[in-house]
């Protein structure tokens, strides 16, 4: 399906993407294709990929 978004896969790449101006375009996007509901997505993301989460 062409111009769908992948999920955010961290908290790290979530703030580099709504801080970074020519990033934001996407963020919104990203950011609604992340699982959960509107209050909980960014919760439930892990703070960097990989590793121990947390």
């Amino acid at each position: 399906m062409p111009g769908a978004h992948k999920p955010f896969a961290s908290k790290a790449q979530w703030k580099l993407f709504f801080a970074r101006p020519d990033l934001r375009k996407h963020a919104r996007g990203k950011a609604h294709a992340t699982a959960g509901g509107k209050g909980t997505r960014y919760r439930r993301l892990p703070r960097r990929k990989g590793g121990s989460g947390g």
